[in-house]
């Protein structure tokens, strides 16, 4: 008797610019995502709908940082409407394009602080596919409402005030931070229209309109 497959428990659109590379393959062999191929208009792979993830070699990434491709892509992974992630992939080859290593390590320090885009890394496509999975187990424990938010609970007036908006969709600590300050209070911030949640900044389209259904 031949046991029937298991159903893939996560979706997975993969850009078709992705194609030739290894990456698809193992997500398709493993039978763990429900993949599909299409054309993404930011990044490479949207793990569960929620996290946009922008793959790059080493080498990928010095050449878009020297023919100025690195920063308009973090721009626009900054403004989608999902988590954003910038996979680095692969050892560090010996030889790279004419750069110097304080660019590469300027970049990087500039995605993360100016642009706060996480950087992972991943020496293999095997080690790409296992954060895959971790990310996608994230995302469902998020979607069945056992995410736990970050810490005990404060006692201190102010801190519980962030808490309270962390508690907000695709909000963490810095991004409660600003909301409270444009705001001044929780009560404002939870009966701001979408427009006025737009002007925080790292609050998107999509981000603000999943706050509003919440809250109304």
């Amino acid at each position: 008797m031949t046991l029937a497959a298991p159903e893939p428990r996560w979706k997975l659109d993969i850009d078709s610019r992705e194609r030739a590379a290894r990456l698809p393959d193992l997500a398709h062999a493993c039978g763990a995502f429900d993949v599909r191929l299409c054309r993404l208009a930011v990044g490479d792979y949207l793990l569960g709908g929620r996290v946009i993830v922008e793959r790059k070699t080493y080498a990928d990434f010095v050449t878009s940082l020297i023919d100025g491709r690195l920063f308009p892509q973090a721009a626009a992974l900054a403004r989608s409407s999902h988590r954003p992630v910038i996979l680095l992939e692969g050892p560090r080859p010996a030889r790279l394009p004419d750069v110097h290593p304080d660019a590469i390590q300027g970049a990087i320090a500039s995605l993360a602080v100016m642009w706060r885009l996480p950087l992972i890394r991943a020496r293999t496509p095997e080690d790409s596919l296992r954060l895959f999975r971790f990310i996608a187990q994230q995302v469902g424990r998020e979607d069945r409402g056992a995410l736990k938010r970050y810490d005990r609970k404060p006692k201190r007036l102010a801190s519980r005030r962030l808490h309270v908006l962390q508690g907000l969709p695709g909000i963490g600590p810095a991004l409660a931070q600003r909301i409270l300050t444009q705001f001044g209070s929780v009560e404002r911030a939870m009966t701001a229209d979408a427009g006025a949640l737009m002007q925080v900044d790292g609050v998107g389209t999509g981000k603000a309109a999943r706050i509003r259904e919440l809250v109304e």
